[in-house]
């Protein structure tokens, strides 16, 4: 289910975006694959702090839980955690716990692009109902 939600969430970005899409990673509860990285970004990484990074996202994931019980039962399931950047915007999108994907953008992307966010989850959601 990830890979499947990973290739389509890589064709959307890349559409939607421009030259702005980072990177996408999909991960589960042992493993990653990173699935689009792009040049200028790896550079600033060595593999541990991918790792790390990585790792971090698959944490987040697993506090999704938190907030089916904080907040009333008409939110629904929590598909997508967003941190913004001054430069960078970070999306991980939850398809259970421990399993998803993070796809981190270029700021700018989100001020050329109107519901981007919306629409990417709308293909995480579809991934979970199949």
């Amino acid at each position: 289910m990830a890979v499947k939600m990973a290739s389509r969430l890589e064709d959307f970005f890349k559409h939607r975006t421009d030259d702005n899409l980072r990177s996408i990673v999909k991960y589960d509860h042992v493993s990653h694959d990173i699935v689009y990285l792009r040049d200028d970004v790896a550079a600033q990484y060595t593999e541990d702090e991918i790792t790390n990074v990585i790792d971090d996202s698959r944490m987040d994931s697993l506090t999704a839980p938190i907030y089916k019980n904080t907040f009333s039962e008409d939110h629904g399931e929590l598909t997508c955690l967003v941190q913004c950047f001054k430069n960078v915007i970070e999306m991980n999108f939850v398809l259970e716990d421990g399993v998803g994907a993070a796809v981190a953008l270029d700021a700018e992307a989100f001020a050329e692009s109107q519901g981007l966010v919306s629409e990417a989850r709308e293909l995480v959601i579809e991934e979970r109902n199949n």
